[in-house]
This record gives C-alpha cells, structure tokens and sequence, in this order.
C-alpha cells in the first residue's frame, strides 16, 4: 500500500534526509521509502508500506504518530488511495 505525506514546512530541527531517516527507523520491516522531493519549505515522502504480511495499519499508525510526535504541523496529511487525510484526525 503506497502512503504519501504532504508537508508545507518541516519542525525546525529536521531536514528532509534526517525525515526520511526517522522514518526508515520507525517502519523497521514494515515499509521502505519510495521517493521523496522538497520544494522550498514543503514536499512529500511517498512510502510502501508492507501488506502481504501485516496488515498495514500498523504502518499508517507508526507514521502518523511519528509525525505528530514530532510536531509536525497541522496542515501535515497522509494521502492514502488518493485521499488526503490530516495527521491529527
């Protein structure tokens, strides 16, 4: 399943390859980076999250708490089948 997070602005301390870093740790086994792209403050990360073997809410949960832990802001969403979702609904 291909997760896509949309971001205007990145916290303060983070840049887009320490992001993609996070989240490679937070996904373990459960997905990989596909591609990202940062146009001046904002961009997106597209991920595959692993469904053959898990079922991939545990990666769409690992992902959207790792962006509100992070503090992410709230215009922040997760697109999903083409639906954007914000991270703090």
């Amino acid at each position: 399943m291909e997760l896509i997070i949309h971001f205007k602005t990145l916290p303060q301390d983070l840049d887009l390859d320490g992001m993609k870093k996070e989240l490679d740790y937070v996904l373990e086994d459960n997905g990989w980076l596909l591609g990202s792209r940062q146009e001046g403050p904002g961009g997106s990360v597209e991920l595959e999250l692993e469904d053959e073997r898990l079922n991939p809410k545990y990666g769409i949960l690992a992902v959207k708490n790792y962006l509100q832990q992070r503090a992410f802001a709230p215009d922040t969403t997760i697109e999903l089948a083409g639906m954007p979702v914000g991270i703090y609904e």
